[in-house]
């Protein structure tokens, strides 16, 4: 019928509406799958290779913690500090262990632990003055320090066996395994003369002066014991202490 013919027209603009809500959609979910693709391929899926790939532990001694840092970082690993410990031969701040050890094969975000060096180890020399030889031994090994030339001399300081003083002296700091010095007393030291020439006086009266200071004065069982001197040991002139023996010779008559 002429009059069923507005209906049918109306109808097809709902239809196109539609068909392009749905498109709309599809388009929709294709944009999200396709930016979920390319966040997987470029943000995740580097991650999870990076994670599985096989790097060997490169070598860090001899480096400081901010340079290890560095070597560590393009392989994924990251660094730890396990310790410390003294050593000669690596200055202060610097790597001289580590674990896993160079060249080891890991992988994943492997931690990478190292030992710094507190260089070399120092110690204080001890106040040795008046002790003992065992005990001034005794005092430089709980120092860390040894014994080294042992000089023996004269003092009115300290008692015979005893230390004087050591070098290098108390107080300094000096590198642990350091030899110390000992100057040890024989005692005070002896009063020293010059033996005057005796030759041509009086053995009596010369015998008397010397055993008045001090001497021992003695004549050869054979020798008369009267007499002007004619030889002496020690001779004229030479040092000796006081206690000392001297021997004297006597012509047996006066010589004018």
């Amino acid at each position: 019928p002429p009059g069923a013919a507005p209906p049918a027209a109306a109808a097809a603009p709902g239809g196109r509406h539609r068909v392009r809500s749905l498109l709309s959609w599809v388009g929709l979910g294709l944009g999200a799958f396709l930016c979920g693709l390319l966040l997987f391929n470029y943000a995740v899926m580097p991650r999870l290779v990076h994670t599985d790939r096989e790097v060997r532990v490169p070598d860090l001694s001899n480096l400081t913690l901010e340079q290890a840092e560095r070597a560590l970082t393009p392989q994924g690993l990251t660094l730890s500090r396990s310790g410390e410990r003294y050593d000669v031969a690596v200055p202060r701040g610097f790597i001289i262990g580590q674990d896993p050890p160079p060249g080891t094969p890991v992988r994943g975000r492997r931690r990478v632990s190292v030992v710094v060096s507190l260089g070399e180890e120092f110690s204080t020399v001890p106040e040795l003055s008046g002790e003992s030889l065992r005990g001034a031994r005794l005092l430089l090994e709980r120092a860390g320090l040894e014994v080294g030339a042992t000089v023996a001399a004269p003092s009115e300081e300290v008692g015979e066996g005893l230390v004087v003083g050591s070098d290098p002296g108390p107080e300094r700091v000096v590198a642990r395994a350091t030899p110390v010095a000992l100057l040890v007393s024989t005692g005070p030291p002896s009063e020293l003369f010059v033996m005057p020439d005796l030759v041509g006086r009086e053995i009596g009266g010369a015998r008397r002066q010397l055993e008045a200071l001090g001497f021992n004065v003695v004549t050869p069982p054979s020798m008369p014991g009267i007499g002007t001197i004619v030889s002496q040991d020690p001779p004229a002139g030479s040092r000796i202490a006081r206690r000392a023996t001297i021997l004297i010779t006597a012509s047996g008559r006066m010589i004018r």
